[in-house]
């Protein structure tokens, strides 16, 4: 029962969404033109999504859209017609604008956890490193010794558990 709720509540989202496609085509088909020339890494991006992972898709929605709204206004400031959307989108430039918010966002979405564990890596490696140097001084102060002594006392803590 719970599954069969679930499943309307996540398709449910979609037929408001079909609507406002369906009125913005008829009343306003060249800013419609746009929208589905720009908002394809979206699409692409929720179709082939499989691991959900929650906000991912929404931020990728979000910067794609801030990217294509340049493009809009230049579509509204130079005349709302066909003509001038197929001009736009035959223009490079209003591609990388409409696709820089999308692959900024991949970015933020893939590129920094990547990043971000490199630098985890790094400081683990000299925290690593500044611990061997620090072991090598307590050695060389005390002795060989205080290396036996660590491996009794593990070894009587082991066998009290």
């Amino acid at each position: 029962m719970a599954s069969k709720v679930k499943a309307k509540k996540s398709g449910a989202g979609f037929v408001p969404l079909l609507i406002f496609i369906g009125v913005c085509s008829v009343v306003a088909p060249p800013t419609m033109i746009i929208l589905a020339g720009g908002m394809v890494p979206s699409i692409v991006a929720t179709l082939l999504n499989p691991a959900r992972i929650k906000g991912s898709l929404a931020a990728m929605a979000a910067l794609n859209l801030a990217g294509v709204i340049p493009v809009l206004g230049f579509l509204w400031e130079r005349g709302h017609t066909i003509d001038q959307a197929v001009r736009l989108l035959l223009d490079p430039f209003m591609w990388l604008f409409m696709f820089g918010g999308a692959g900024f966002a991949a970015f933020l979405l893939w590129g920094v956890p990547i990043v971000v564990q490199a630098f985890y890596e790094v400081k683990a490696r000299q925290a690593i490193n500044r611990y061997g140097k620090r072991r090598a001084k307590l050695i060389e102060e005390w002795g060989g010794q205080i290396i036996d002594d660590s491996k009794i006392q593990s070894s009587v803590k082991a066998v009290r558990k």
